[in-house]
């Protein structure tokens, strides 16, 4: 089931307290519906001993006895957003379409501790430059740092938006991440730090051309929910949701109009001689610096 076909069923809906099942094929008790308060309700119902689930603002969660069993019901209380709830009903609904009556109140609240902190809201979003940014290092994070590491040390490595910490650190290595739209010919380093080092680090920039919210690219949301989706321990999921957290990011349909097309990244060695601004050069008194670097003077460092 995907989330078009959840929202169409939601939709369907007119009245309050009505539950239609999600597919008369899936083995679990699944319902989309509506509350008694009229809010878009995930509810399962079976055989299972009730845990102890804490929801929160926008996600409320109530577990029930019923004449057969229990009831476990997550409602959204939102008037706005409803994508994210809709992803959350899609992946519990499809990660246990091999679960039985035994086990499937368990993976049901395993899918939502993976989810639970997508739901700590925020009113403010991410500007532009800062969701391109993020957008670089979740793919450098996917695709390089925990292929290279491995994913809680790779998780660890991240530093996020720390401005005096490289992007990327593990013990000698380090990297420092860029996002510029592709036409572009030269690359802001916000700090000193950035590439202040003895050791030779890389400077890696992806050049991205922003497209419309349905061309099929990469956009924020949805390299968030798979990155998080994709790690098999709790302890990464957390790990990761509070590295999003740290960077300004919770999930928000807003970030589903910024679609790029990552056209190429390229990678540069940092060494010795590479133009950067070094502490050991800046004038007595000057504390903070901000530059640009012509990307045209650095392409002898470019890694073929």
């Amino acid at each position: 089931m995907n989330v078009i076909e959840i929202k169409d069923k939601f939709e369907a809906i007119k009245a309050n307290s009505t539950y239609l099942r999600v597919n008369e094929q899936h083995p679990l008790e699944l319902y989309l519906g509506l509350n008694e308060q009229g809010q878009k309700t995930l509810r399962y119902n079976g055989t299972f001993t009730p845990v102890k689930i804490v929801g929160n603002s926008l996600l409320v969660i109530k577990q029930v006895k019923t004449s057969l069993g229990y009831s476990i019901l997550f409602s959204f209380n939102s008037k706005e957003n409803f994508t994210l709830f809709y992803k959350l009903c899609e992946d519990i609904i499809n990660q246990t379409e091999n679960c039985t009556a035994q086990n499937g109140y368990v993976e049901i609240v395993n899918r939502y501790n993976l989810w639970k902190k997508m739901f700590y809201g925020r009113k403010d979003i991410l500007s532009e430059e800062e969701i391109q940014g993020l957008i670089g290092e979740l793919l450098f994070l996917r695709d390089t740092i925990i292929r290279k590491y491995g994913t809680t040390a790779g998780l660890n490595s991240w530093s996020g938006p720390e401005p005096t910490h490289k992007d990327f650190s593990n013990k000698n290595d380090w990297f420092e991440i860029k996002s510029i739209s592709n036409n572009k010919s030269s690359v802001v380093i916000s700090s000193v730090e950035q590439l202040e080092s003895d050791v030779e680090g890389k400077l890696i920039i992806f050049h991205m051309e922003k497209m419309s919210p349905e061309f099929k690219g990469c956009s924020l949301n949805a390299l968030a929910t798979e990155i998080m989706t994709s790690f098999a321990l709790d302890t990464d999921r957390d790990l990761f949701a509070d590295k999003l957290a740290e960077a300004g990011y919770v999930f928000n349909e807003v970030y589903d109009n910024y679609v790029y097309n990552v056209v190429k990244s390229d990678t540069y060695r940092v060494t010795e001689d590479f133009p950067r601004i070094r502490y050991e050069n800046l004038p007595r008194g000057i504390i903070k610096v901000k530059y640009e670097i012509e990307l045209s003077a650095i392409e002898k460092f470019r890694e073929i």
